[in-house]
């Protein structure tokens, strides 16, 4: 299931320094540090990144570069080429306490 969503009004929060902590699956040990500029195409997703498993309900997903990772490290090898690959990632609410609010849909 994939459903579309639009962003949240911003208030006050600058994109440039808007961090969002992403992983590949929604139960991964590992995540990794973005900023909100370096995801697009943000909707709702009950499949993961990389390996395609099926979640047990949808999770907020969106898509980055994979060398767009500033601190911590997501489950991606770039084994399959040469970088930057584009990644679908998950956004969970738990990692990301202060700044969810601003990905919710309206």
């Amino acid at each position: 299931m994939v459903e579309k969503i639009t962003m949240a009004k911003q208030e006050e929060v600058s994109l440039k320094d808007f961090d969002v902590w992403v992983r590949r699956q929604w139960n991964d040990w590992r995540h990794g540090k973005v900023k909100f500029s370096d995801l697009w195409n943000l909707h709702w997703s009950d499949v993961s990144g990389g390996i395609n498993i099926s979640s047990p309900r949808s999770f907020l997903c969106g898509y980055i570069w994979c060398t767009a990772i500033t601190e911590g490290e997501v489950a991606h090898s770039c084994r399959h080429g040469e970088a930057p690959h584009q990644i679908k990632v998950c956004i969970t609410k738990t990692d990301n306490p202060k700044n969810y609010k601003y990905l919710e849909p309206k």
